[in-house]
């Protein structure tokens, strides 16, 4: 019951009117900046939309950098806009990009939106402007399949204090990423602060990753036998490689939300707005659970049972992460 709740808190019924579907068909093209990072994602969400729109070209820049997203803001400025929608997992820009006039709320997008969308951090309430997450990724633990079997198969952060993971859990640097701070935050918040000394203890120190890549790298090739974090999707992708890698989500995770926003001066306005119906409806929610291994309102499966949006770490939790770890 549950289940079909979920699925149907999403747009499915609000499809989006032959008015707007002819108008952005008229348009004929669609170029949006995205956060998303891996190809099979953009690959899926190109390939999808196309299907459902043919006469439509989106093209997709994925892996969205800091310069890419200060570039759409000053194009912004300068009234010159080439975007005609983003996908971002960062609060604070899409904040500041509603500051400046640059990205319209979503329910003004798709009127009446939020009557079928659910609260908490399925909703970015900014003070300049609201947005919805589309899907989340969370982030687990990865483990070498052939190294790790059987009880010692790691399925809560509680597990990396085996002694067994001794000197052979992969980890990375708190101070690298905001992201990878908020990872370990996260972790200190579900055990105990015995738990915290003794995963640090096992922890690798040398080296300490400033990278995930590198340390899925060394974790396929026996480098270690744990990761304290990894997102299913790249445990999919290294196990397509042949790589003997295997992702669990703990109960309570954590990890990256991504949103849609229209732009303002879009140069393909009704095609930005035909997306956004898209990637809500219940297609696009099935899209991105099944390339993305995310979790959507719709589709859930790939989301975890229970998930900390990413927030910022202060000083003096960093402080005491790092010695609880040995850092």
């Amino acid at each position: 019951k549950e289940y079909r709740r979920q699925r149907q808190m999403c747009i499915r019924d609000r499809f989006p009117s032959d008015a707007l579907v002819a108008a952005a068909t008229q348009e004929g093209q669609l170029f949006i900046n995205s956060g998303i990072s891996d190809e099979n994602t953009v690959s899926a969400f190109q390939a999808t939309f196309t299907l459902r729109y043919p006469k439509i070209k989106l093209t997709i820049a994925a892996g969205a950098s800091a310069a890419a997203e200060e570039r759409f803001l000053a194009d912004h400025a300068v009234g010159n806009q080439a975007v005609d929608g983003v996908i971002t997992n960062k609060r604070a820009w899409a904040e500041r990009a509603f500051k400046e006039k640059a990205l319209e709320s979503i329910d003004i997008t798709i009127p009446g939106f939020f009557a079928q969308w659910p609260d908490g951090f399925w909703r970015w309430n900014l003070s300049a402007g609201v947005t919805a997450p589309a899907f989340y990724r969370p982030l687990g633990i990865a483990y070498n399949s052939d190294l790790v079997k059987d009880e010692l198969i790691p399925k809560q952060y509680k597990d990396l204090a085996n002694p067994a993971f001794k000197g052979a859990l992969l980890g990375l640097n708190p101070d690298s990423s905001a992201t990878y701070a908020r990872v370990w935050k996260h972790i200190m918040d579900n055990v105990d602060e015995t738990t915290m000394k003794a995963i640090g203890a096992n922890l690798m120190k040398t080296p300490l990753y400033a990278d995930v890549q590198p340390a899925a790298q060394a974790l396929g090739a026996g480098g270690g036998l744990a990761l304290m974090q990894m997102g299913a999707n790249v445990g999919a992708t290294m196990r397509g490689d042949g790589a003997p890698v295997q992702v669990v989500m703990p109960d309570s995770t954590t990890g990256s939300e991504y949103a849609y926003g229209v732009a303002t001066k879009a140069r393909h306005p009704n095609a930005a707005k035909l997306f956004a119906h898209w990637l809500y409806s219940t297609e696009g929610q099935w899209v991105s659970s099944c390339a993305a291994y995310a979790g959507s309102v719709a589709y859930p499966e790939y989301g975890a049972k229970g998930f900390v949006p990413i927030e910022s770490v202060s000083k003096e939790e960093m402080a005491k992460l790092k010695k609880l770890l040995g850092l």
